[in-house]
């Protein structure tokens, strides 16, 4: 999308609950969202929450699953007051072939559990803070002149990673 790239791998994996065949995980992803154009582009660089997220133990599985839904955040503070003149936190600016890491976690509720070895995960992630169309649209034409605005959720393509044999067990919150 818009010349960047996403992509990420999977840095931990914990249980968190088990209750009779319904076992809960909180996988973390840091995932790249990489400049693959030619103009500096300026993307958010805070943590992501995952709205969407599927998990199997093949590509073919995988594909063949709906998105298990997660919730949205739907209220925050809202604008800011005024318009910065240049990219400001969590906004950074990312040169061609950079790129920025974002940190997600996600919650993940499946029946069974995840046995050891090869496990894809796919998921569906937002790191913008809460503005307005309309805010938005004037923070790209003020940082125009710095790079292009980026402002998409967070869809890499199927991450693979191995799924630990051992399993850290961990209250989560």
């Amino acid at each position: 999308m818009d010349g960047v790239v996403v992509t990420g791998g999977v840095t931990g994996v914990v249980l968190c609950n088990r209750q009779e065949d319904v076992w809960t995980y909180r996988i973390k992803i840091k995932l790249h969202a990489k400049n693959a154009g030619t103009e500096p582009v300026i993307i958010s660089g805070a943590d992501g929450m995952t709205d969407f997220y599927k998990i199997a133990t093949n590509l073919d599985e995988l594909h063949a699953k709906s998105y298990a839904h997660i919730g949205w955040v739907t209220s925050g503070p809202g604008d800011p007051k005024s318009v910065p003149a240049i990219p400001v936190k969590p906004f950074r600016l990312v040169a061609p072939n950079d790129a920025v890491d974002i940190n997600v976690e996600v919650p993940a509720t499946v029946i069974g559990e995840l046995k050891p070895g090869a496990t894809y995960i796919q998921i569906v992630a937002e790191n913008w803070p809460d503005y307005s169309d309309a805010y938005t649209e004037k923070i790209k034409a003020a940082w125009k002149s710095h790079g292009i605005l980026w402002a998409h959720s967070l869809h890499p393509k199927p991450i693979a990673f191995p799924m630990p044999a051992q399993l850290k067990c961990v209250r989560c919150t």
